[in-house]
């Protein structure tokens, strides 16, 4: 059974039926630390019996900041990130945040969920984080 959703600020967060942490920023986000703590406070509920794979809606993201990419970079708690947009921005968004800050979970990019829904449950880790 899938848990509420929780909503706060920039972002909406939830773990879908089929066992992903799903996150989908507010339309044209520009995230900041703040917007990066919030969420973080927010998974601590959803995550906490097991690392969940993650599918994150952009959402026409427009920037973060170079805290905000800092303290993504850092997060432990989820073992493979699924970035989903549709704009030029968002791919270099996650580029950049790949090449730079070099996060301590694999992510890729993808233009179409059900392509990133997709690469997720086809990760090794994938049996692992989905058992719950």
């Amino acid at each position: 059974m899938a848990a509420s959703p929780i909503t706060a600020g920039k972002f909406r967060l939830e773990r879908a039926e089929e066992g992903v942490l799903t996150l989908r920023w507010a339309e044209s986000s520009h995230v900041t630390v703040e917007d990066v703590w919030a969420l973080v406070d927010s998974m601590q509920p959803l995550s906490a019996r097991d690392c969940s794979l993650m599918l994150v809606d952009l959402n026409s993201m427009v920037t973060l900041t170079r805290q905000a990419f800092n303290l993504l970079a850092g997060l432990r708690d989820v073992p493979i990130v699924a970035a989903v947009g549709r704009s030029p921005v968002e791919k270099v968004l996650i580029t950049h945040f790949q090449a730079v800050h070099r996060p301590s979970y694999l992510i890729e990019y993808f233009e179409d969920r059900d392509e990133a829904l997709a690469w997720l449950h086809q990760q090794p880790i994938a049996h692992l984080a989905l058992r719950a």
